[in-house]
């Protein structure tokens, strides 16, 4: 299997950053510890990887008292669960159930099994892979299940609270802090995470099943959305981005070799991208440009900006504007 990097759309992270406002009053320090990128408003990337994410609910876990961070993490997920029908471009045909999920969740495989119990009720099972998010697999699979139930009971009118849930995680000492309530049964260890509710029957009473799996990206591709959110807000080099998506450097640059890049280049790229964005969209200073990405000086930006374009900054925005 090749090399993956979870990520999760830039709206959940906006999302879940300002109800923690409502929290706590200085979100900075939860920012910092989690390398969480900042700025997501302004920035042309759509997604950030899941890894920083996970680390701001665990920071935020770890200072929330239990019940805080219950209620935390359910406006998150609530919120987010009402917009993900958004975060891909629109299409005639609604999509199924289970494509959603998997597009706006870091998760590699989702099974949707429906079985009839009895004459007039049946269960209603939704299984979910979770990505594998070590140390954090705790808070990562209980956002997914609260993302994945107030979307699926959006969704379905014929199903309310969950009869149970299976976690992979066997942290319960989690669940005893977060006493989540006990008419629910939780079962922890399981093989995957899942949410199990009691439905209406269908008329013809037959087992319904879909199936849904992650197609990936390649690793470049990943690699790139992953860091271009940090494009134009810090500097940083391939050992602090190896430590924010929590993969060795040497397994990033193999991966990265077999696709004929480097992360050199695959930064420079991004860094060119943002330098045109902002040209256009805020006539940004060359000095603004060069200090935002990083460079030594306006020199270096300009003579890295002529190397990728043949063209000076200038003489590119000129070029544009003539268009």
């Amino acid at each position: 299997m090749s090399k993956t990097i979870p990520l999760i759309h830039k709206a959940a992270a906006i999302i879940q950053l300002d109800i923690l406002k409502q929290y706590v009053e200085d979100v900075w320090p939860i920012v910092n510890e989690a390398q969480f990128p900042i700025y997501l408003e302004s920035t042309s990337a759509q997604y950030i990887p899941f890894r920083v994410f996970a680390k701001l609910l665990q920071a935020t876990f770890e200072q929330l008292p239990a019940q805080e961070f219950t209620t935390f993490i359910q406006q998150g997920a609530e919120r987010y669960s009402m917009i993900i029908d958004t975060i891909k471009p629109s299409t005639k045909t609604k999509q199924p159930l289970l494509d959603v999920l998997g597009e706006a969740l870091p998760i590699q495989r989702a099974e949707f099994l429906y079985s009839s119990l009895n004459k007039q009720n049946s269960q209603l099972c939704v299984e979910l892979k979770v990505e594998d998010m070590d140390p954090f697999g705790f808070v990562c699979e209980l956002y997914t299940i609260c993302v994945a139930h107030h979307y699926l009971t959006r969704d379905r009118t014929d199903i309310k609270e969950p009869s149970k849930y299976h976690l992979v995680s066997q942290e319960k000492s989690g669940l005893d802090k977060l006493q989540i309530s006990t008419d629910t049964p939780q079962f922890m260890g399981q093989l995957s995470t899942a949410l199990f509710y009691h439905a209406t029957i269908n008329k013809s009473g037959s087992l319904q099943q879909s199936n849904w799996e992650k197609a990936n990206d390649t690793f470049s591709s990943q690699f790139s959305d992953a860091l271009e959110s940090y494009i134009g807000r810090q500097d940083l080099s391939l050992e602090e981005f190896s430590d924010i998506i929590g993969i060795p450097v040497r397994t990033i640059q193999r991966h990265l070799m077999q696709s004929g890049l480097s992360y050199r280049k695959i930064k420079e790229s991004l860094n060119m991208a943002f330098a045109k964005r902002v040209m256009i969209e805020r006539e940004a200073s060359i000095s603004d440009i060069s200090e935002h990405l990083g460079y030594a000086d306006p020199s270096q930006f300009i003579r890295a900006f002529r190397k990728a374009e043949n063209l000076t900054p200038l003489q590119w925005y000129k070029r544009k504007q003539q268009l």
